[in-house]
C-alpha cells in the first residue's frame, strides 16, 4: 500500500525520475544524522510524509540548522526570516530540493515491533508508484561484527549495488576505492533471536478457524534454526548486522528491477557524529549532492548542522562539577 501523503499544493508526479534517498534506522542512527546533514545544508523543501500504521508516531518542532553552522549571508537571510523552517516534524517525512534532482526520506521514530517487513512492503510501492530514477539506502553496521578482511581493510564503508544500476556510477564508486560488502554468518544468538521474533509474529497474527490455528501450531512447533533463511531473494543481499530494514529493503527492491545502492558504514553506538559527517562525505563524492559555491569555499563552510543536534547527548555538564 502506498502510504505517501503529498503536502498541500504538491504534485505527486514531480517525484518521478528523481534520486530518492532513504535511511535505514541503523546501530547508531548514522544514517539518519547524515541524512540531517543533508536537510540543513540544502535546505530542502517538505513535499509530504509517509503516514504508516507500522511506525511509532511522533511530532515535535520542525528542525532547522544551527545559527553557528551557517555563513554570514545565510545567517543574514535567517534572522530576516526568509528561509526560516516552521511548523512540525513527523515520523516519517520527505523533502526535494528545489531543482526536483534528489528526494529524501526522514525517518524519526523506529518501526513498531514485528511491523517492520510491513512498512518495507509499504515502502517499495510507495517507490513504484512514484517512478524514482534510483534510490541510495543510507545504513549503518555493527562494527564490532566485522570480519577479518573488512578489520584490515581501509575503508569503513562498503556498498550494495543492483543490477540495474547503471555502469557509469559503479565505475565511480569503484574509482573511489569503496569495496562491495562481504557477507558476514550468523552468530547462534542471532539465529535464536530470530526463531524467537518469527514465532512471536505467527502468535500475533488473528486465526479465526479452528484449521488455520491447527496450521499455525505446526508451523510453530516444526520450526528448526537451521531453517531461518527461507527467502531466497533475501539471501543475494550481504547481511547487515544491525542496519534495520536496509537488506529487506535492498532486496525487495532489486527482486523488483529496481536499481537501488546501499551505502554502509562500519560503526557503534556512542558519538556518531563523525560517523554521519563521513557518510555524508562519501555520499556526496560519489552523487556530487552539495556542490558549495566559491563564497561558501572561502568561508570553509561546509556541512550545516541542525539545531536539533544540540539535543543529542543530553544537556551540557557544569565544569565546576570536577574542580
Amino acid at each position: 500500500m502506498n502510504t505517501f501523503v503529498p503536502a498541500p499544493g504538491f504534485d505527486a508526479s514531480r517525484l518521478k525520475g528523481t534520486t530518492l534517498i532513504v535511511p535505514s534506522v541503523s546501530i547508531g542512527n548514522v544514517p539518519q544524522l547524515t541524512t540531517d546533514l543533508l536537510l540543513a545544508t540544502l535546505a530542502l523543501d517538505r513535499v509530504g510524509c509517509i503516514e504508516d500504521e507500522n511506525v511509532i508516531p511522533v511530532v515535535g518542532p520542525a528542525d532547522r540548522p544551527h545559527e553557528s553552522s551557517l555563513s554570514s549571508s545565510s545567517l543574514s537571510a535567517a534572522s530576516s526570516g526568509a528561509g526560516a523552517t516552521s511548523g512540525l516534524s513527523l515520523a516519517v517525512e520527505v523533502f526535494q530540493t528545489k531543482d526536483g534532482q534528489w528526494t529524501v526520506i526522514q525517518q524519526r521514530s523506529p518501526t513498531a515491533r514485528h511491523r517492520s517487513h510491513y512498512y518495507v512492503d509499504n515502502l517499495v510501492q510507495f517507490i513504484k508508484d512514484a517512478g524514482f530514477g534510483q534510490v541510495v539506502l543510507l545504513a549503518s553496521a555493527d562494527g564490532a561484527r566485522r570480519i577479518d578482511i573488512q578489520l584490515r581493510s581501509s575503508s569503513p564503508v562498503r556498498y550494495i549495488s543492483s543490477q540495474a544500476l547503471s555502469k557509469t556510477l559503479l565505475d565511480t564508486i569503484k574509482g573511489l576505492g569503496i569495496e562491495q560488502l562481504e557477507n558476514v554468518a550468523t552468530t547462534e544468538d542471532e539465529r535464536r533471536e530470530a526463531l524467537i521474533r518469527r514465532k512471536e509474529h505467527f502468535l500475533t497474527q488473528d486465526y479465526t478457524t479452528s484449521a488455520s490455528s491447527s496450521g499455525l501450531r505446526d508451523q510453530v512447533e516444526g520450526m528448526q534454526l537451521e531453517g531461518l533463511s527461507s527467502n531466497p531473494a533475501l539471501e543475494k543481499v550481504p547481511r547487515i548486522p544491525k542496519g534495520g530494514i536496509a537488506r529487506r529493503l535492498h532486496s525487495l527492491c532489486q527482486e523488483q528491477g529496481i536499481a537501488v545502492l546501499t551505502v554502509v558504514k562500519f560503526a557503534m553506538e556512542g558519538d556518531n557524529a563523525p560517523d554521519a559527517i563521513f557518510l555524508a562525505n562519501v555520499v556526496n563524492a560519489i552523487f556530487k549532492v552539495y556542490v558549495p559555491s566559491q563564497q561558501q569555499v572561502a568561508e570553509g563552510e561546509s556541512w550545516k548542522f541542525p539545531k536539533s543536534w544540540d539535543s543529542l547527548y543530553g544537556n551540557t555538564f557544569h565544569q565546576d562539577m570536577y574542580q
